[in-house]
């Protein structure tokens, strides 16, 4: 979806450019008749960085610190560490870069546990004043794109699924895209008195909302795409979102659990990853290590119980 989303964004914004660390076949960050930057077309919008990853995001932070053009670079999310000094002076210097990072989870399957991120995404969070985005389907990523592009006071990382995900058409469109500008939304709401929320984002969001349906009327799930720009939010709204008086949480990541912690607390259940991934395809790998909803319900039944 990534792809297809960038395309209107690139019309609407000539000044935009962006950029691969030799994965446009997989990334799919390529501005269609943009033309490729080289020495005999200074006015290409696609710049080919080779496999440098770190090259990729300082050039980045250069073209940004000019001024004049909005710049973008993308990779596979495993691959953060190796741009990790360029990526934090990014948020120092307060320079409007999109990341534009793939294959986030432990879904990225056969490839193996060298390229499924585990505690990548959240360690990324850890970082003061960047934006991390992980839409859960396309219309979230729409969002996410867009967010990325209004922002101009510090950078944006987006992290994107390989594996195919499930369009959420359950949920509305435009609250789907609006809810990724505030960080976090209801994306099912409880019918009954409210006696539980289930927290997720990207991939694993679906799983939180089949949980929901098996759980009873009394559960609300709620779509956390971005902890920043939630955080951000009037504190009236994150409390509609997040009543203080409703406890029993559990949340879902195909990642580390500690950061979910600010949002259960210390009575609520995270589901994620204590270990790295396997080497097996995407949906296998996922069960083995148990993100899935079967075992959203199991927590979530030991809270209600």
């Amino acid at each position: 979806a990534g792809g297809e989303v960038m395309q209107p964004i690139a019309q609407a914004m000539p000044l935009l450019i962006g950029g691969s660390a030799d994965l446009y076949g997989s990334t799919m960050n390529y501005i269609k008749d943009g033309g490729d930057f080289n020495r005999d077309n200074f006015g290409g919008r696609n710049i080919r960085f080779g496999i440098r990853e770190h090259g990729m995001c300082a050039i980045l932070n250069g073209i940004s610190y000019h001024g004049l053009f909005r710049a973008s670079g993308a990779t596979f999310m495993v691959f953060t560490d190796y741009c990790r000094a360029a990526i934090r002076l990014s948020a120092l210097a307060k320079l409007p870069n999109v990341y534009i990072f793939t294959h986030d989870s432990i879904g990225v399957g056969e490839d193996g546990p060298t390229h499924e991120p585990v505690e990548t995404v959240s360690s990324v969070r850890l970082i003061p004043n960047i934006d991390v985005i992980r839409p859960a389907d396309p219309e979230e990523t729409a969002g996410a794109f867009v967010a990325a592009m209004q922002r101009t006071d510090g950078p944006t990382l987006l992290s994107l699924t390989r594996q195919t995900v499930p369009i959420l058409n359950d949920i509305d469109p435009k609250l789907r895209r609006e809810g990724v500008l505030r960080g976090g939304y209801i994306a099912k709401r409880e019918s009954g008195n409210l006696d539980l929320i289930i927290l997720s984002c990207g991939s694993e969001l679906q799983h939180a909302l089949t949980a929901a349906k098996e759980l009873g009327d009394g559960v609300r799930v709620v779509s956390m795409p971005c902890f920043e720009r939630f955080n951000r939010q009037p504190q009236e709204y994150r409390e509609q979102v997040l009543p203080n008086e409703c406890r029993k949480r559990v949340a879902i990541e195909a990642g580390v659990t500690e950061i979910w912690y600010e949002y259960v607390g210390l009575d609520g259940k995270v589901i994620g990853l204590h270990e790295f991934g396997l080497s097996a395809p995407g949906p296998e790998v996922m069960k083995a290590r148990g993100i899935d909803a079967q075992h959203v319900i199991e927590a979530a039944k030991s809270l209600l119980a």
